[in-house]
């Protein structure tokens, strides 16, 4: 009879088992605001120094078409490339307004890290956004403008909310920053993702 007891006990268990989460907070991820956003979003805090996060590119254009109801956030810091990190961070505001970041990205990306040629200073960079096709006038129209001032602005404050110290950093729903290391392969990447933007 107990041996029954014991078999129907553990059938019982099994259910509760498998419904185990996946993946765990501290390891795979980290809580790093008490609210969720009700938004699907992901955060990528991101320099375009950083030769991580230009491997990351990829990653990221396939996260958007395995989940195309995701909003994809970039957040660009100033704290890598020493005096040219404040620059690059304006270059990213500059290409949003601008409405070529899709363009800009891949461009200045490829001049850092495949073409091994840095950008000098604003000089250099508006030499990018000319060779892909934007006027000078509308480079210098937005390149210290008000509202890329309230840009950077916001992109600071992102960047001290979540304490990021390291690109690429990842935050999921504004809630979850997930632990790169821990993660191992790009298809348990895009899995951690998805279940952070289902979880609570």
């Amino acid at each position: 009879m107990k041996k029954y007891i014991v078999v129907l006990f553990t059938l019982l268990l099994a259910p509760l088992v498998s419904a185990a989460p996946e993946f765990k907070e501290g390891v795979e991820y980290k809580v790093v605001n008490d609210v969720a956003s009700s938004k699907p979003e992901v955060t990528e805090f991101f320099s375009y120094v950083c030769s991580h996060c230009y491997s990351f590119e990829p990653l990221m254009q396939k996260l958007q078409e395995r989940v195309p109801q995701v909003q994809l956030k970039k957040v660009p810091v100033p704290f890598l490339g020493r005096e040219l990190g404040p620059v690059l961070q304006r270059a990213y505001g500059a290409a949003v307004l601008l409405k070529v970041e899709d363009k800009l990205t891949p461009a200045i990306f490829d001049r850092i890290h495949r073409q091994k040629k840095m950008p000098g200073d604003l000089d250099d960079i508006k030499s990018i956004f000319v060779a892909n096709d934007v006027a000078a006038k509308d480079f210098d129209g937005v390149i210290n403008s008000f509202a890329l001032n309230g840009m950077i602005a916001q992109y600071d404050k992102a960047t001290e909310r979540f304490n990021v110290r390291g690109t690429p950093t990842i935050v999921v729903r504004d809630k979850y920053e997930l632990n790169m290391s821990e993660i191992g392969s790009e298809e348990r990447f895009y899995r951690v993702v998805e279940y952070l933007l289902s979880a609570g």
